[in-house]
C-alpha cells in the first residue's frame, strides 16, 4: 500500500520535539561549506595575483637598475677606451677656447687703454696719420703772405707737408674731429668712442718750438733788438704819459716787443698770424650748408648778446687724464660709456661770466658735441641762471673744406648790431668779421688775464649803437688783410699802443 503523508500543519509541528526541529538539514550544510570555500579559493586567487604582481614590479625594477648599471660600465669602459687622439682634440679645443677668451680680453684692455690715452686728442682726423710730421709742420713753417697766384704755384711744387699752415689747417687741429658721420680714421674703424670725436681744442705747440720760432717771423723782425728799438721810438711826452691800452693787441705787442721767447709768448706770436691769415680766408669761404635749417629763435631780450666759444677760450680739456688738470669731469658718450676727462679753467672764467651777465645776455656757442660740452657748462654754471642759451656743433655751418663755421644768423630774434662772438679761432667768425672779438688760446697758463682785459672791453659796448662799428674803430680786424708783416701791422694800426 502507499503511504500517502499528511503535510505538516502547526498541529503536527507541535508534535515533534525540540532536538528534531534544531537538526540542521544536511543539505542546507553543505551548501553553506559550499559557499565557504568559494570565498576562500576567490581571497586565495587575490592573494596570488597580488603576490604575483609585487613579485613582477620587484624583478622588473631589480632588472632596470642591472640594465642601468651595465649601461654605465659599458659606457665608462668606452670612454676609458678613447683614443688619445681624441682626447687630445678635446685638449685642444679647452686650449683654443682659453687663448680665444684671452685675446678677447686683451684686446678690451688695450682699446680701453688707448680711448684714455687719446682723451681729447688734438688733430683732425686727416692729420692722425702723420702726427710727428703735422706737429713739426705746424711749429716750423714759414708764413707766406705773398701774392694768392705765386703762392699756389708755390704750392704744387711743394709737398702736402710742406705747405702753408692756412685756418683750414688749423681747423683741422682745433676741431679734432671727423667730418662725415661715419667713426673712420683713414680707413681704420673706431670701435670705441674716445673724446678726441666730441671736443674741439687747438694744439698747444711745444716746448722745442722756442729754437724754430725766428721762422714764423718776418724779415723786417730779425733782430729782436731792432724792434724794441723802433717800438720805444717815442718822444719824451709820449714816454712821460701812460701808454692806452687795447684788449688783444696791447698783449700781441708785448710778445713781440719780448726778448726771451717762452711759451706764452710762442702762443701769442703765433695767434696773430693765425688771425691774420683768417681775414684772408674769410674772403674766399664757401658754406656748404644752409643756417636756416640750424635757425633757432631765441626768446627775446632787451640786452646785447656776448657768444663765448668754450674750448681754449673759457676753458681746455687735456690730451689724457694723467695730465693734472683743475677738475676731473666725467663725459657720458650716447653709447653710454663714461670716460674721464681732465679740463683746466681759465681764470677768472666764472668770476667774468658772472659779472658780464649782469649787463649782457651770455651764450656759448661751441663746435663741440653736446655730450661733452654741456658737462663743462654745467660746471661752470651749476646753478643754469648765468649762460643763458647753449649752441653745439650741430648748429655749425661748414665750409668746402670741412672747417666748422659759426654763423650768429643761426640765433634767431638778435640783431646783429647788438651781438658779438668772442673765439680763440678767427675763421669761426669769419662770415661775420667785424661781430668777432679774437681771444689768444687758453691751456693752462695760471697767470694768464685775458678774461679780465676782455670784461673791460665789452662792458664799453652796452652803449654803443652798433658793435660792430665798435669793432671795427678799435679792433680793426677788417683791415688785418692789407698787410703780410706783423711788425708792420702793429706799427701801422696800433701805433698809439706801442710804448
Amino acid at each position: 500500500m502507499i503511504e500517502i503523508r499528511r503535510p505538516l500543519s502547526e498541529k503536527n509541528l507541535g508534535n515533534r520535539s525540540s532536538k528534531e526541529l534544531q537538526r540542521p538539514n544536511s543539505s542546507n550544510q553543505s551548501s553553506s561549506q559550499q559557499k565557504q570555500t568559494l570565498q576562500t579559493m576567490k581571497s586565495s586567487i587575490q592573494l596570488q595575483k597580488q603576490s604575483q604582481n609585487f613579485y613582477s614590479k620587484y624583478f622588473s625594477y631589480k632588472d632596470q637598475k642591472e640594465n642601468m648599471e651595465i649601461r654605465s660600465n659599458q659606457e665608462r669602459n668606452q670612454s676609458s677606451k678613447q683614443s688619445p687622439q681624441e682626447y687630445q682634440k678635446l685638449q685642444d679645443k679647452l686650449l683654443y677656447l682659453e687663448n680665444k677668451i684671452q685675446s678677447i680680453k686683451s684686446h678690451i684692455d688695450n682699446s680701453q687703454r688707448q680711448t684714455k690715452n687719446n682723451l681729447a686728442s688734438k688733430f683732425f682726423a686727416q692729420n692722425t696719420k702723420n702726427n710727428q710730421t703735422s706737429t713739426s709742420v705746424q711749429k716750423t713753417v714759414s708764413i707766406d703772405f705773398t701774392n694768392r697766384g705765386q703762392k699756389e704755384q708755390q704750392n704744387h711744387q711743394q709737398t702736402k707737408e710742406q705747405r702753408d699752415y692756412t685756418p683750414v689747417q688749423q681747423n683741422k687741429l682745433k676741431s679734432s674731429t671727423l667730418i662725415n658721420n661715419e667713426n673712420k680714421i683713414e680707413g681704420t674703424i673706431i670701435k670705441k668712442p674716445s673724446l678726441s670725436t666730441f671736443v674741439t681744442q687747438v694744439k698747444a705747440p711745444l716746448n722745442d718750438n722756442k729754437t724754430n720760432f725766428k721762422n714764423l717771423r718776418p724779415e723786417s723782425a730779425k733782430a729782436s733788438n731792432s724792434i724794441k728799438e723802433n717800438f720805444r721810438r717815442k718822444t719824451s711826452q709820449e714816454k712821460n704819459n701812460e701808454t692806452a691800452f687795447l684788449y688783444y693787441f696791447s698783449s700781441i705787442i708785448k710778445g713781440y716787443m719780448q726778448i726771451e721767447i717762452n711759451r706764452p709768448i710762442e702762443l701769442i706770436r703765433e695767434h696773430l698770424l693765425q688771425t691774420m691769415q683768417a681775414s684772408i680766408f674769410q674772403k674766399s669761404v664757401k658754406i656748404t650748408n644752409s643756417f636756416e635749417d640750424k635757425k633757432v629763435n631765441l626768446p627775446s631780450t632787451n640786452k646785447k648778446t656776448i657768444v663765448f666759444d668754450l674750448d681754449e677760450t673759457l676753458i681746455h680739456c687735456n690730451e689724457s687724464v694723467q695730465i693734472p688738470g683743475d677738475v676731473i669731469l666725467p663725459i657720458k658718450f650716447p653709447s653710454g660709456e663714461i670716460i674721464e676727462a681732465s679740463i683746466n679753467i681759465r681764470p677768472y672764467a666764472q668770476q667774468v661770466l658772472q659779472t658780464l651777465n649782469k649787463h649782457f645776455e651770455i651764450i656759448v656757442f661751441t663746435a663741440s658735441h653736446s655730450c661733452y660740452a654741456n658737462v663743462v657748462i654745467d660746471y661752470l654754471d651749476p646753478n643754469k641762471n648765468t649762460i643763458s642759451h647753449r649752441f653745439f656743433r650741430d648748429s655749425c655751418v661748414q665750409t668746402e673744406e670741412g672747417a666748422y663755421i659759426k654763423d650768429l644768423r643761426v640765433i634767431g630774434n638778435r640783431n646783429m648790431n647788438d651781438m658779438v662772438l668772442v673765439d680763440n679761432a678767427a675763421y669761426s667768425f669769419c662770415l661775420q668779421p667785424l661781430n668777432g672779438i679774437p681771444i689768444i688760446n687758453y691751456y693752462d697758463n695760471k697767470m694768464d688775464q685775458e678774461l679780465l682785459y676782455l670784461q673791460n672791453y665789452v662792458m664799453s659796448l652796452r652803449s654803443v649803437r652798433d658793435v660792430r662799428q665798435y669793432n671795427s674803430q678799435n679792433l680793426k680786424l677788417d683791415k688785418l688783410s692789407q698787410f703780410s708783416d706783423p711788425i708792420e701791422l702793429l706799427q701801422q694800426l696800433y701805433k698809439e699802443y706801442i710804448p
